[in-house]
């Protein structure tokens, strides 16, 4: 297909395509709960969104210029799942800074690698979001306990095993969705 016009419509179309790949995946498994703020499942939204555009904002622009767009991001996420409890603002630092450093890891480190094979991206990105989710959760986990914040609903272990299946999942529809943009919308120069 030929380039887009602007760069404005380039980013738009390039970060399009890896939320609609996370959103079909977590339908797949979780039907509408993907499209519920209430609903665990809602992260393959909503996740999907700030990874995507966070990464494209790294692309398309200087570093500084991006991550401020990731802390524009942040607000957005406050308003988007209405955290307005102690424990959720917690939960969202932590996971919106767990996806902060992923899309900055696989962009510093094995984006340049990506065109070895079409899976890379995928593969490599669901493993360090995989990763990176757990660590957040089990942080925010700890912190809710040591302070007797709330109830978590569910044992460390268990909340942890599912948290890094999210991450991996959401991980790798990002990443495969981040390859099916550049192969259908390819980039001019940047």
């Amino acid at each position: 297909m030929a380039p887009a016009g602007s760069k404005a419509q380039q980013f738009l179309l390039h970060a399009i395509v890896p939320v609609l790949c996370s959103v079909v995946v977590g339908y797949v498994f979780f039907q509408d709960g993907v499209f519920n703020r209430e609903h665990g499942a809602f992260q393959f939204l909503w996740s999907a969104v700030v990874a995507s555009v966070f990464y494209y904002l790294l692309v398309y622009l200087r570093p500084r210029d991006a991550y401020l767009g990731l802390l524009v991001l942040f607000l957005f996420t406050l308003v988007t799942t209405q955290s307005s409890r102690p424990a959720y603002i917690l939960r969202d630092i932590f996971y919106v800074g767990a996806i902060g450093v992923t899309v900055v890891v696989y962009f510093r480190y094995f984006m340049k690698a990506a065109n070895i094979n079409v899976a890379f991206p995928a593969l490599m990105l669901s493993g360090i979001y995989g990763v990176a989710y757990g660590i957040a959760a089990e942080i925010h986990l700890a912190i809710l306990q040591a302070f007797a914040m709330e109830s978590t609903g569910g044992t460390m272990r268990m909340i942890g095993f599912n948290t890094v299946g999210f991450g991996l999942w959401i991980g790798f529809a990002v990443g495969a969705g981040i390859t099916l943009a550049e192969r259908i919308f390819p980039a001019k120069s940047r």
